[in-house]
């Protein structure tokens, strides 16, 4: 099944100070099934040259579809990442957003894809996220997914309606809370997240994060030790949902 045909989706990238996960994030949204069907925004924050010169080096690529905006002035994570969704919605009716230390796995966009079309008319859904953090017992299940009442920020897709009940109470300090837990606690209103039970994401920021305090807690919390990339198995088009209650790994029983 192609993907994004006539789909109207665009991926959104945040980008700040951190050139070695930014390099290992790029080389594998490079990697990834059908990137060539999806624009790529990437904000940058003008605060590391490295970082913008890695990104501007990947819209050279010939089989991406990619441009930088860098800002006049640092913004802060918060207002970098409504920027970003809210360029990718004026644009699009479907984004998918990443960021600087969430590495995509081959078939994370084909993934996030097929989530947008499966559950755009079910309004009980508010996102699609590729992260999950797989227990090795349930490795197998490679093309099952599961629902949460829940926000999950690394590697996540939504659609512009969703956008639009959420924008309005997005917070613009980074030091009083992050955009992120406004969502979760406050403006999804306990809609749900749908999650793969194999995850599409790894999340690789154990340094430098605002809220990671070292890479032993990122490690304990974070790091994904199964996930698509590390375990073998036959590429997946469909996915199915089953009940959250094949899975351990409930983010409401890890809470980080």
């Amino acid at each position: 099944m192609a993907t994004n045909d006539n789909r109207n989706t665009c991926v959104v990238m945040t980008l700040c100070s951190r050139p070695a996960y930014t390099r290992q994030v790029l080389e594998a949204l490079a990697r990834c099934d059908d990137v060539d069907r999806f624009p790529i925004g990437l904000l940058c924050e003008p605060v590391n040259d490295e970082v913008i010169d890695i990104a501007a080096k990947f819209t050279t690529l010939p089989h991406v579809k990619a441009f930088v905006m860098v800002g006049s002035q640092r913004v802060g994570c918060n207002i970098n990442t409504y920027s970003a969704l809210a360029y990718g919605f004026d644009h699009h009716e479907r984004v998918i957003a990443l960021e600087d230390d969430t590495v995509p796995g081959r078939d994370f966009l084909r993934f996030a894809d097929w989530g947008l079309t499966q559950y755009e008319k079910d309004a009980t859904v508010f996102s699609v996220c590729g992260y999950q953090r797989t227990p090795v017992e349930e490795v197998g299940y490679r093309n099952a997914v599961v629902r949460e009442s829940w926000f999950t920020p690394w590697g996540w897709a939504t659609w512009r309606d969703r956008w639009h009940s959420i924008r309005e109470h997005w917070p613009a300090d980074d030091r009083q809370v992050s955009w992120d837990t406004v969502i979760d606690k406050l403006t999804r209103r306990n809609r749900y997240e749908v999650r793969p039970m194999l995850a599409r994401i790894q999340n690789i920021g154990a340094e430098g994060g605002a809220h990671v305090p070292g890479a032993a807690w990122h490690a304990a919390h974070h790091l994904n030790r199964h996930w698509v990339e590390t375990v073998p198995g036959p590429r997946v088009d469909e996915w199915h949902e089953v009940s959250s209650s094949e899975t351990v790994a409930l983010r409401a029983n890890h809470p980080c």
